[in-house]
This record gives structure tokens, sequence and C-alpha cells, in this order.
């Protein structure tokens, strides 16, 4: 056997030995992080201890008036006018895709009084371009009681299917899983959860997060007032994936 063939006989195995290395240690995707056993989805977990703009966006769209979002106190605070109909949203700069599981506290700041006007506060899951979206509110119409409020849109605001609870609570804590093709709404009674409602929806479509609060006009009922909600303690308990933008 010649010298090099005698040398590409000992280089060979140092050679495989490395391209196993290199595949076996080759990095995930960036902006796709799996929840287990990593735990990278716990790391969108958010206490509003500051405003993340790595995190977080404020967007104006479909408002007569402009809107105060800040986080203040330890809270993500948003704030309407007392003369327009308004919105406030703050969307999130990262998509969840398949099941996921997430909570929020919430409280509507001056609570009871609040019970005759007319407003909408919670959570949006939509898909990337708001084909579809999911909300869950605490929300009051101009009753005695504030309530819970479940929708399915297309395209913003065309209703599909819509489901509203009485005995809502001005304080307290919401959450959302998907799980399979099912995006279930629960929220907090004392130490236990309850379901407020259910849709049966997509399993692997991208979902943002969007933080709102919406006032209404007059003229559909209710008081229009100045609504400040405050969110807190914002938690990804486990997701599929989660996917940067």
């Amino acid at each position: 056997m010649s010298s090099s063939g005698m040398k590409m006989s000992r280089i060979q195995p140092w050679l495989i030995f490395l391209i196993l290395c290199a595949v076996g240690f080759a990095e995930p995707p960036r902006d796709v992080f799996p929840a287990e056993p990593t735990g990278y989805c716990s790391k969108y977990s958010d206490p509003f201890d500051a405003f993340n703009p790595e995190r977080w966006q404020e967007v104006l769209l479909f408002s007569k008036a402009r809107t105060t979002v800040r986080v203040a106190d330890g809270s993500l605070r948003l704030e309407t006018v007392p003369d327009d109909p308004c919105e406030a949203q703050v969307y999130s700069l990262f998509m969840f895709r398949g099941d996921f599981d997430i909570q929020t506290d919430y409280e509507v700041v001056g609570g009871d009084g609040l019970k005759a006007c007319r407003f909408n506060a919670g959570l949006v899951f939509q898909t990337p371009g708001d084909e579809l979206s999911y909300k869950f509110y605490i929300a009051a119409s101009g009753k005695d009681h504030f309530l819970f409020r479940a929708r399915r849109d297309l395209l913003g605001e065309q209703n599909q299917e819509t489901y509203k609870a009485a005995c809502g609570a001005p304080r307290g804590c919401l959450r959302v899983k998907r799980e399979g093709s099912r995006i279930s709404f629960l929220a907090k009674d004392g130490n236990d959860w309850r379901k407020v409602y259910a849709f049966d929806g997509l399993h692997e479509e991208r979902m943002r997060l969007r933080f709102k609060l919406q006032t209404s006009d007059q003229e559909e009922g209710g008081k229009l007032c100045p609504v400040v909600v405050k969110f807190d303690n914002f938690i990804v308990h486990t997701c599929e994936a989660i996917l940067n933008e």
C-alpha cells in the first residue's frame, strides 16, 4: 500500500467521528423552541416589571382616539379615553404553534362602578394575518354585572360564534389552552379553574397573542366610559413550539 493510502486509512475514522459530532450537536433553528425538556417556552412568561420591546408591540387599530399603553407599578396598563370609543392593543412579537397553555392576571380598575359601561378586555389569539381569531374577554354591557365573553371571528370582527357567561369578576385570572383542535377558555374561581367555553379550531396554525381593551359607542347599549385594565403575571406553562417574528 502506498504511503498516501496509509495516511487516508488513518484519517478516515477521525473524519467520520468529527462528522458525527457535528451532526449530533447541531443547533435547532433559532426561532423555534420546543417546550420540553429545554423549557424555552417559560422564558416567554412576563411579570411586566418593564415593557419589553423584543416581546411586545403596541398597535393602534380600528380606533378613533389615541389610547395609552404603559407598564407601571409592575403591570401592563391599557387605558381608554372618556369621549370616544376606542381600542388599546398590545401584540406579541412571537407566535405559538401547536398546543399551548398560558394564563394572566387581570384587574378592571374601578371595579363595580364600571358595570354600567360597555367594554371588552382580555386576550385574543389570532392567525398571522388575522384571518381567524379567538377572543376571551371580561366585559360589561350596561347591565348590573360583569360577564365573560368568548368569540370566534373572521377577518377582525366578522363574528362566527359567540358565548356570554354571567358572573364575571372585575379582578381575576384568565387562562387559555389549546389541546389538539380545541381551544379552551378558563377563569379562576377561588383555587379552582372553571371552563367558560371551548372552540374547535386549527391545531397546527400559528397564533399570535394580543392583550386588548375595547370600549363601545353608547348607541350599542351601556355608557361610554374611560376604562383602565391592568394585566400582570403572564405565564406560559407549556407550549409545543414558539416562533419569533
